[in-house]
């Protein structure tokens, strides 16, 4: 048994550290209110371990120490729990005593427990073997353990709750302080668990009461010694509506209730197994807590609930939405809508390098349409990038600089456009689930860093941006389609008109059955059969663009591509333009002849027509596993790159007398057949169009080939 001399010098010891730093803290710190009531905790703890080094010491009166020790114990709580006000108090009230209601609460019932401790209904004398005697718990004793216990857990949860909303820097300098101050508390949990299992107080607890408390004093220090209190409450709020339900008061509370119930339980039966099987429970539930606490999926699920229930936020939602609906308001198509967004991202987040990249459909690449602090426009981003396929998997940020990207990917950080800009945060803008465009911010001015308060803020904003920009889609589609209606109600007079004139030329040749042979006849014939026919042609030329309507009775087939190019390319053949034609075995493609015929044939002369004097057209066949490409390259004069965003609009023709109609039709008739098409051009150089189509299956091929052997005559 180890002597009462040294169970006391620990105590003894502790309790002189602590009165010597509650000392320090009231003599240098005195104009805070949070280190005044640090102070009192502090000195508090020096009582209480003073009182129970002399209890052991002090054999006659032990039962007064004991008294005195727990009466201060009972006062601890509320002070626990000012001190944590004084981290969740807002900056505006930082300046007043702020006590929370459950500190007042708390500390009335903690003076009126302590009343009782005084009147002696709490502790008694127990007579042992020999003349040993203990304190024990009266009948009332139970009371003020069960009021520490869960008086106590409460405060240790509102430091939790402290620490983990506490942002970077201040939360590695709080974290000692806290820690060390909740180390107390928990030790207070510890023992009040401990009486009220055994009813019994245990005098060689005093010895680790004292390096327990020397432990927890260690570490007050040492964060004190690297942060200034005043500091970390201006860096901190905490909301008081969210703080009863922060999981630390689940898990902890949960934790001892679950095993004081069981506990107490098991050794209530008197069976032989209840210790061994609550060793098994509390077991049991320490390796459950563990596993949670370092379960990466509920640290990130809690640390987002954290985040956005105990922070001070950073931005003034309601006046920053004003400012950016504002911003928004005149921006009625999608040049007006991204200059607005530039706006906006430069007015909001401090920093001097941000972008916007928007897919076009012409090339299926990501271009940098706007920017701040860049340089010139950069190489289109493709859709395989890996930062490309996170956004498009993801409705949240995607971080670069947490996703090595150059490293994993194998991307050439010097020539990729997304690396080389600067960016660490992008985030993703929708129009009906598929990404359109993205935003790409640097790093922030002054050393800070985006949180979650950033990304809620973009994620506001690109919601809105993508709902703008499908409303200008829409508006564009309406316009688009009262073009068409249009060339549809010109097309019914101009049907008219060669109705007419097919008419004229039915009654020449009915006239000409009965005068034929006379001259003056014949030379009007003639005159209004050449008059009939360049009006026909004029008509004809206006009317070249078929319906944009695809037909559904026209039946799919397999179609060679090569034997379609050539007999495309040879009529053209020849004068300025020098054809080159590779294709090798390529698969059938299951397509219906006429329309795909129509899109080679419009992409063809398109290119020709791009070539003023000599020039080279090359179409190339190739195949992949699922699909044929057909690349179609000439070395005209290219497409402005105004033209390529509103390429395959209706109604968007380059060429005197066009209607603007060929493109757009070619994308209808390459998606209804479940394929792609996609351009790439530039002035001066030329223009690359790339036709995707799905190949047949080969059962089909084979069937084909079957069918065809059958009619083979031998």
């Amino acid at each position: 048994m180890i002597p009462p001399t040294e169970l006391s010098f620990a105590a003894w010891l502790a309790a002189g550290l602590a009165g010597v730093l509650a000392a320090f803290l009231l003599v240098t710190r005195w104009g805070s209110v949070s280190y005044r009531r640090l102070a009192v905790l502090l000195g508090a703890t020096g009582v209480v371990n003073l009182a129970n080094g002399s209890g052991l010491l002090d054999k006659e009166n032990q039962l007064l120490w004991r008294q005195i020790a727990l009466t201060v114990e009972l006062i601890q709580p509320a002070v626990l729990i000012a001190v944590g006000m004084a981290f969740v108090t807002p900056p505006s009230r930082r300046r007043e005593p702020v006590v929370d209601w459950r500190a007042w609460v708390i500390g009335g019932l903690g003076l009126v427990l302590a009343g009782m401790t005084m009147l002696g209904q709490v502790f008694q004398w127990q007579l042992l073997e020999g003349d040993r005697r203990a304190i024990v718990l009266s009948s009332w004793g139970l009371v003020p353990y069960l009021f520490l216990l869960i008086a106590m857990t409460v405060g240790v949860a509102q430091l939790e709750v402290v620490l983990r909303a506490s942002q970077e820097p201040f939360r590695h300098t709080l974290k000692f302080i806290v820690i060390g101050v909740g180390g107390l508390a928990g030790y207070q949990i510890y023992q009040a668990s401990q009486m009220l299992l055994f009813k019994a107080w245990n005098p060689e607890l005093v010895m680790a009461s004292g390096i327990v408390t020397m432990m927890a004093l260690g570490l007050i220090v040492y964060g004190l010694g690297r942060s200034r209190l005043r500091e970390v409450i201006v860096n901190t709020y905490i909301s008081h509506q969210a703080l009863m339900a922060s999981v630390s008061v689940i898990a902890i509370g949960g934790y001892l209730v679950a095993v004081g119930v069981v506990g107490t339980w098991l050794r209530q039966q008197q069976q032989p197994w209840g210790v061994e099987l609550d060793v098994v429970v509390v077991f049991a539930a320490l390796v459950a807590l563990i596993i949670a606490v370092f379960s990466k999926t509920v640290r990130a699920e809690m640390r987002r609930l954290v985040t956005r229930n105990f922070y001070r936020t950073k931005y003034d939602y309601r006046a920053q939405w004003l400012q950016i609906t504002e911003a928004f308001q005149v921006a009625a198509d999608r040049d007006a809508i991204m200059d607005s967004l530039l706006n906006v991202l430069i007015r909001t987040f401090p920093t001097t390098r941000l972008s916007i990249w928007s897919f076009r459909e012409a090339d299926r690449r990501f271009h940098r349409i706007r920017s701040l602090g860049l340089g010139p426009e950069p190489v289109p981003v493709e859709r395989a990038h890996p930062v490309i396929r996170q956004l498009m998997m993801d409705d949240d940020a995607v971080w670069v600089e947490q996703r090595p990207v150059a490293k994993q990917e194998g991307v050439d950080q010097r020539g990729d456009s997304i690396l080389s800009s600067g960016a660490i945060l992008c985030f993703p803008v929708r129009i009906e689930r598929q990404l359109m465009a993205f935003i790409a911010l640097g790093r922030p001015l002054h050393g800070e860093a985006y949180g979650t308060d950033d990304c809620d803020l973009l994620r506001g904003i690109s919601h809105h941006v993508g709902m703008l920009l499908s409303h200008a889609r829409l508006a564009e589609e309406r316009r688009a389609s009262v073009e068409l209606d249009a060339v549809r109600r010109f097309s019914v007079f101009c049907l008219h008109d060669l109705k007419n004139l097919a008419a004229r030329l039915s009654l020449v040749a009915q006239n000409a059955e009965h005068h034929g042979g006379d001259p003056a006849f014949q030379e009007s014939a003639m005159r209004t059969v050449r008059d009939t026919a360049q009006k026909m042609m004029t008509l004809m030329s206006k009317l070249s663009v078929e319906s944009l309507k695809l037909s559904s009775a026209r039946v799919p087939e397999m179609v060679e591509l090569p034997v379609l190019i050539e007999a495309i390319v040879a009529p053209l053949r020849g004068g300025h333009v020098h054809w080159h034609i590779s294709s090798g075995t390529i698969r059938p493609v299951m397509a219906v002849r006429e329309e795909i015929h129509q899109v080679l044939l419009n992409i063809v002369l398109n290119a020709k027509q791009a070539i003023s004097e000599q020039g080279d057209i090359s179409i190339r066949l190739s195949e992949s596993r699922e699909a044929v490409t057909v690349t179609v390259e000439d070395t005209g004069c290219g497409i402005p790159e105004q033209r390529l965003e509103s390429l395959f609009r209706p109604a968007q023709s380059s060429r005197p007398g066009g209607l603007g109609i060929g493109l757009y039709q070619c994308r209808q008739i390459v998606e209804a057949h479940q394929g792609t098409i996609q351009i790439r051009s530039e002035v001066r150089r030329g223009t690359q169009v790339q036709i995707e189509l799905p190949v047949v299956a080969p059962s089909l091929t084979r069937s084909r080939n079957v069918m065809a052997e059958s009619v083979v005559v031998p």
